[in-house]
């Protein structure tokens, strides 16, 4: 901005006529920070404090804005809390009544503790919230129109359940909340404690499967819903489970989407309806010491119901591992497909199509209801020759015909690359 005021008289008059655009104060220089203040005049600042080595005089422009804090607007704060907390505590102690969106973002080996006394702990415009690297005692006070609200890599359980839920009732209108790495794996709040909000998005990332807060926090009906669990290292526990936060969401019992990946190395499942979305994905990693290396599958989750799924996506699952039908009964799929009256879809990739086929046609007996009656196409995603086999398709096909329930579409996508003869 300053560069194109020095083009000539004239645009130099039109850019310094127009207070809003000298709001972005980025601390860089002290000169710059005070043509910017001067220009601005009365108009809500919005401030980004990065501090680096290459901004040597960062501090003393950053003291500049204090006595403007009236006018703050949105503040970003990162880099060294061992120099910028000091900053922030000595000079943004007192109210800040204009300011609706606040991020901290301090690298460090240890979370520091964020100062109460910020913005005299008052945060009564505050809309979005956006935390990292801090720890926050948790709630502050006048949060009644937050709505966004951001935390992340917080030591473990330096934050507990209780001081969430009080957080969470003094903003009674928060719509979107991500947790990363900083949700507490232990419980400290009676079971009987449920805190309602109007919820559009809830995402939690943690290292360990739990569902604690989804105890005490409903989700509402259309809200979106992810959980992220990640596993990494030779020490890391491999889980051999899904955590039992389905049984929670109770509004999701509409769904008509559902995407089950098993992969080498994350798991997911994709839930979507008309009521509500729902995804959770778990990634993990063999140590190198292990046997039998490859992909760790996992129980397809029994617990969901998708009963009502009009489409369903499988990937990678029974993926090399010998195809024995019997696994699959043991895992489950059976009683996946065997109540999915509603199908209309199912793809397949990078799947041996044979267990979904007998999956589907488990009786080749007429007197008995050849499961999915709806079923109008099946996709099979095929990368290699050996997961490929028509004869059951066909099978299947020929039962479905006389019985009147037609498939209409069989897709086969194949990769010339892996498979040139396809």
């Amino acid at each position: 901005m300053i560069k194109l005021t020095h083009v000539c008289r004239g645009w130099r008059e039109l850019f310094t006529s127009h207070p809003l655009l000298w709001t972005r104060l980025d601390c860089i220089s002290v000169d710059k920070t005070k043509v910017y203040i001067e220009r601005s005049k009365s108009s809500p600042l919005e401030i980004s404090l990065r501090q680096t080595d290459d901004t040597l005089d960062w501090e003393e422009a950053f003291i500049l804005t204090v006595p403007h804090i009236h006018r703050l607007r949105t503040l970003t704060v990162s880099g060294n809390p061992a120099q910028v907390l000091p900053v922030l505590t000595e000079h943004f102690s007192c109210s800040a009544p204009l300011l609706d969106n606040l991020k901290i973002n301090l690298i460090c080996a240890q979370a520091p503790a964020l100062p109460e006394k910020l913005f005299n702990g008052d945060l009564s415009s505050l809309r979005e919230l956006d935390l990292a690297g801090v720890i926050t005692p948790l709630p502050w006070r006048g949060l009644s129109n937050l709505t966004t609200f951001n935390l992340c890599r917080v030591p473990e359980d330096q934050i507990l359940l209780t001081q969430f839920l009080d957080f969470f009732e003094s903003s009674p209108h928060l719509r979107h909340i991500l947790l990363h790495d900083s949700i507490p794996e232990f419980c400290d709040v009676p079971t009987e404690r449920v805190v309602s909000l109007p919820l559009k998005e809830l995402g939690i990332i943690a290292q360990q499967p739990h569902s604690i807060l989804l105890d005490h926090l409903p989700i509402p009906s259309g809200a979106s819903l992810r959980l992220e669990f990640a596993f990494s290292g030779r020490e890391s526990p491999v889980p051999s489970y899904l955590p039992d936060s389905p049984d929670k969401l109770h509004n999701l019992f509409h769904i008509t989407t559902t995407n089950l990946h098993f992969g080498l190395k994350q798991r997911s499942v994709r839930f979507n309806g008309p009521s509500g979305k729902f995804y959770m994905r778990v990634n993990w990693t063999r140590g190198v010491d292990k046997p039998h290396g490859g992909p760790f599958l996992q129980t397809p989750p029994d617990e969901f119901d998708v009963s009502r799924n009009q489409w369903l996506a499988i990937s990678q699952f029974n993926f090399q591992l010998p195809r024995v039908p019997v696994q699959i009964e043991t895992w489950g799929v059976y009683r996946t497909f065997h109540s999915m009256e509603d199908l209309r879809t199912l793809t397949l990739t990078q799947c041996n199509n044979t267990p979904f086929i007998l999956a589907l046609n488990p009786d080749k007996s007429t007197s008995k209801i050849v499961l999915c009656p709806k079923l109008e196409e099946i996709i099979l995603y095929i990368e290699h020759p050996d997961q490929f086999h028509i004869s059951e398709l066909l099978s299947m096909a020929k039962e479905r015909a006389l019985r009147s329930m037609e498939l209409p579409a069989i897709t086969i996508v194949s990769t010339p690359q892996l498979w040139p003869k396809a």
